[in-house]
């Protein structure tokens, strides 16, 4: 069974100048870990376009749409940690949580990293840790 995030997801100064640009990284991340299709990819920016996926606190999750699932291989997160913070709709966003999933299974993920980002020290190390185990082992514990 693969877990859902590898350190290979996790990207701690990555290049966005826009939320499409964020979407379009995570979707190409999601692509190289071999847990979407192409076309899985494409339906994160149509369900962006749709519905913001920034959900305050500087976290974004974008996802692709109900109808897009059929594109996804397995379940897999990927952590994008922005090199500067950008505009995402009404909000300013430095993080990103992108989300592959088969069926209703990120519903909880977004309900337990919720949780997480209420808590002040894991909101921390989300936010400036260099230390990608550390990222790992936070989201791990919340999935």
């Amino acid at each position: 069974m693969t877990s859902l995030i590898q350190q290979a997801g996790i990207r701690l100064d990555a290049a966005a100048s826009s939320n499409e640009e964020a979407v379009r990284v995570c979707g190409d991340l999601l692509m190289q870990l071999g847990a979407i299709q192409p076309e899985y990819a494409a339906a994160m920016w149509e369900r962006e376009q749709i519905f913001s996926s920034a959900i305050g606190m500087g976290f974004a999750i974008p996802h692709g749409t109900d109808e897009s699932r059929k594109f996804v291989t397995f379940d897999q997160l990927v952590f994008l940690r922005l090199n500067q913070e950008i505009e995402w709709g009404e909000e300013k966003v430095k993080c990103v949580l992108g989300i592959a999933s088969t069926g209703d299974g990120h519903v909880e993920i977004l309900g337990n990293l919720a949780e997480l980002i209420k808590d002040p020290v894991a909101l921390e190390v989300l936010m400036s840790t260099g230390d990608e185990q550390a990222i790992l082992n936070l989201l791990q514990l919340g999935s």
